[in-house]
């Protein structure tokens, strides 16, 4: 299993801080700390940051002469969350919507998985946030994608062949992602060899399993990370190897990826009749003994159900104009789905949701993330990763365990405990600050009392003036 190491070697294009210059120390008074890891709160405390980092932590009333007092009034502070599947740079102008809608809702922290923009608009855009003209959170670029010809995507890396697959990684490695992630349309014998290089290099191996792989094979193979729950489900069918043999079949043919999608669109219906509730239990055993983590996004789900957020209107405020009309227009992936696929939904939503609960059960490790991105109709930056959560909750998990899977949980597979997960000295001050108890209900996450990126508090006042330099 690898790790993410954070470091210089990265590139600063790979991890970036975003914020206005930092003031002079800050103390936060009066809020009640929250411990993720044990579910229990200090009592009355304040916080001093300093130079971007929790200074100090204490009993209310702290003397901290000279520094700038933001009332914390009783609430609650919880270490910042994690995004920890998202995609802000599917088109130029997403950025300087998604970062203030990140800070908006306790998101200081998020992990992207690929965009549609150059890599050195991406850098400019990261060397403009490093200059402190952009407010938003901590940024892990894990988008370096990996697919068949044609690809999926526009600006994917492409590999057909064990040998392209092994030189694609080495550039990646050379460019300095801090990961590799694999995408739906790999061959088998092309997916190996890209675990192996990955493996040999040391980058995680992050992402889709491809449609012609096994889950077990995955698991073999060293992969780090599943993105997506769905594929999880499907391995739990005693059909696995017929689908995945047809998919390797529907690959070889002149239009890959239509082929693909046509031959997966009767998966749904095989996976329900075929769902081994023993052969689940060993899979996921088999991956928590693995340390194979997996980003569920169910939140997902409401995009190919059409269900819609009940302050749908609100979150449709803070999107540009633009944004708006494309997603008034129907989606290409919607298009796809059969008659079939839409009568099934229900019920393939409910056995995600077993098998999910099944994994929490097993041990399998969560990483919280929405797949929100201007390029998926109704997945909103920010909003939706606190969807996700109450998702968590709704299966089954506590809000305690729900919390985890946003802090500590990414912070662990980042390598970046000595920094982030936990509200205590020394670290990294990104925090949100709630009015109520979120070990009692998550609720309160919506409506932030006050947020501190890298540093940088932002208070009621604060909040609202972020929302109202929303681009139009």
């Amino acid at each position: 299993m690898r790790r993410i190491a954070i470091c210089a070697a990265t590139g600063v294009s790979m991890l970036v801080t975003y914020g206005p210059a930092l003031a002079a120390d800050q103390l936060i008074r009066n809020v009640h700390v929250i411990d993720v890891q044990t579910g229990t709160a200090l009592k009355a405390q304040d916080i001093l940051l300093r130079d971007g980092l929790i200074a100090r932590i204490g009993n209310t009333p702290m003397e901290a002469p000279n520094s700038t007092v933001t009332e914390g009034g009783g609430g609650y502070v919880i270490p910042g969350l994690w995004d920890s599947h998202v995609h802000v740079f599917s088109s130029p102008a997403e950025p300087a919507t998604a970062f203030p809608l990140y800070v908006l809702n306790g998101v200081t922290g998020i992990r992207d998985m690929g965009g549609l923009l150059p890599l050195v608009e991406i850098e400019r855009i990261a060397a403009t946030v490093e200059a402190h003209e952009m407010t938003g959170p901590r940024i892990i670029l894990s988008g370096a994608w990996v697919d068949a010809s044609p690809g999926s995507w526009p600006g994917m890396f492409l590999a057909d062949s064990p040998e392209q697959a092994r030189s694609v990684v080495r550039r990646i490695e050379g460019e300095g992602w801090v990961a590799v992630k694999s995408y739906s349309m790999l061959h088998e014998d092309v997916y190996r060899a890209l675990a192996s290089e990955a493996e040999a290099l040391g980058l995680p191996l992050v992402g889709h399993i491809p449609e012609s792989v096994s889950l077990p094979i995955a698991i073999n193979a060293g992969h780090d990370v599943v993105e997506h729950f769905g594929r999880i489900t499907k391995a739990c069918s005693t059909e696995e190897a017929v689908m995945i043999g047809r998919v390797g079949q529907a690959l070889t043919g002149a239009d890959p990826r239509s082929a693909m999608i046509e031959e997966m669109a009767g998966h749904n219906k095989i996976v329900l009749d075929t769902w081994d509730e023993g052969l689940c239990e060993s899979l996921l055993v088999s991956m928590a003994e693995a340390n194979v983590r997996v980003v569920p996004t169910l939140v997902v789900a409401d995009f190919y159900t059409g269900k819609r957020p009940a302050d749908l209107q609100e979150r449709m405020a803070a999107l540009p104009e633009t944004v708006r009309q494309n997603w008034s227009v129907p989606d290409f992936r919607l298009s796809a789905m059969t008659d079939e696929l839409r009568a099934l939904a229900d019920e393939s939503i409910a056995l995600d949701v077993l098998t999910f609960q099944m994994a929490h059960a097993a041990g399998v490790k969560m990483l919280a993330g929405s797949d929100a991105s201007f390029a998926n109709p109704f997945i909103f930056h920010g909003f939706s990763l606190l969807d996700e959560l109450d998702r968590y909750v709704a299966s089954g998990l506590t809000p305690r365990e729900a919390l985890y899977s946003a802090t500590i949980a990414p912070a662990e597979f980042l390598g970046l405990t000595d920094e982030s997960g936990r509200v205590h000295e020394g670290m990294r001050a990104d925090l949100v600050i709630v009015a109520n108890d979120p070990l009692e209900d998550l609720r309160t996450l919506r409506r932030p009392v006050a947020v501190v990126v890298n540093g940088q508090v932002f208070d009621a006042d604060g909040l609202e003036k972020l929302r109202d330099q929303l681009p139009d």
